[in-house]
């Protein structure tokens, strides 16, 4: 989850303090709101958070499915033109 316009950046800046450079987006979404969409999807996640961290505990494809359904509930007035979907690996 993140606020990143340029994932490429992004992903660069996560990696830099993994030795084994081996985080990679599963899958994405675009929202014109941003902080709207992260706030509710950390209230789809509360009860994963791993305590006392910025991370959460599930298989990622649970996370994505949860993304693709806010992103589906989301008007279409209030997304971006097109849809990131799932991303180069």
């Amino acid at each position: 989850m993140g606020l990143a316009k340029d994932l490429k950046n992004r992903l660069r800046q996560m990696n830099t303090n993994d030795p084994d450079r081996a985080y990679a987006f599963h899958e994405t979404r675009r929202f014109n709101d941003r902080k709207q969409a992260e706030a509710v999807l950390h209230e789809l996640l509360a009860g994963y958070r791993i305590a006392g961290t910025e991370w959460f505990d599930l298989h990622p494809e649970d996370a994505a499915g949860l993304l693709r359904g806010l992103h589906r509930r989301t008007p279409e007035r209030d997304r971006p033109e097109g849809d990131a979907g799932r991303p180069d690996q």
